[in-house]
């Protein structure tokens, strides 16, 4: 039987990352000025590392359904979303007064809501590898077998939801800081 769980992730690294990929290759400058404002990477290394992201991203939505791919797309999302992390929790640290355009361009100021968000992301990456390897291991990830229709459901609402909280989080940073998305712009 296909794991619910695996379905869930698989739909949330698609919906997440697609969306991710999507607006920065609409607005690479946005991106771009935000890697830059964030001094996270050397400048001359901005241009390339700009680039590979949503490149990164697109690759890992078709992945995570290529059924040898599943458990090191996990697996590799993890580790990308650890790596954006590292950076927004530098930003903070440092005390940086910049956007993250994770989602396309943004005036909301990286805040802990970006590592609690992270933080959501981190652990269903985790818990989709997890489920990958109980499956089977790396390389044997089913993308269907007998569906259970109640268990898909609840996977897909899941995913569903957690996304739109995932992409929502500058909105829902803005409302909790008080100033009602007003201060946000997004392409």
């Amino acid at each position: 039987m296909t794991d619910p769980l695996i379905l869930a992730v698989r739909c949330l690294v698609t919906v997440v990352f697609a969306v991710s990929a999507l607006r920065k290759a609409r607005a690479p400058g946005e991106f771009r000025a935000s890697v830059r404002e964030m001094r996270i990477v050397p400048l001359r290394a901005l241009g390339p590392v700009a680039a590979a992201v949503p490149v990164l991203e697109a690759l890992l939505v078709v992945a995570v359904w290529v059924p040898a791919l599943t458990s090191w797309a996990f697996l590799l999302s993890f580790g990308l979303i650890a790596v954006f992390t590292a950076a927004l929790a530098s930003v903070l640290h440092r005390r940086i007064d910049t956007s993250c355009s994770c989602f396309g361009a943004s005036r909301t100021r990286v805040g802990p809501a970006h590592l609690v968000r992270n933080a959501v992301l981190l652990a269903a990456t985790a818990a989709g590898f997890a489920a990958a390897l109980a499956a089977g291991g790396p390389g044997s990830v089913p993308v269907a077998g007998s569906l259970d229709p109640a268990g898909v459901t609840v996977a897909l609402l899941g995913a569903v939801c957690v996304s739109a909280l995932v992409l929502s989080t500058d909105l829902l940073a803005d409302v909790f800081a008080g100033t009602g998305g007003a201060g946000r712009r997004t392409s």
